[in-house]
């Protein structure tokens, strides 16, 4: 439900932004998710064993496509985050919306 409510935010905010139409913002927002999702996926990794080269280079990638989509949608990179008892990624807003303990300064997280 938590990713569906992250997809719904983002949807909004990419489309209010007016470089996407509504539907492709909807699909822009979900692949964001996915791929923090799966980034976060890999932290918990990194956290219990450790992750092997091939875990690595698949984090170094998810990162470069979560920046392209970024980049793509007029979102803004707040950081990555390597702790996965938290968001693994956080943007930073166009209004400042937050939705963690961190504040404004930390930005919204998607990815658990």
């Amino acid at each position: 439900m938590r990713t569906n409510t992250q997809e719904a935010v983002l949807s909004a905010y990419i489309a209010s932004i007016g470089k996407r139409i509504p539907r492709d913002a909807a699909q822009d927002a979900a692949e964001l998710c996915g791929l923090a999702n799966s980034l976060n996926r890999l932290n918990e990794i990194a956290c219990n064993s450790g992750l092997t080269e091939r875990q690595e280079r698949r984090k170094q990638n998810l990162q470069t496509r979560i920046k392209a989509v970024l980049e793509h949608t007029g979102l803004v990179l707040n950081h990555f985050e390597s702790d996965p008892r938290g968001y693994a990624v956080y943007l930073d807003l166009p209004d400042g919306s937050y939705n963690s303990f961190g504040g404004g300064e930390c930005g919204y997280g998607i990815g658990r």
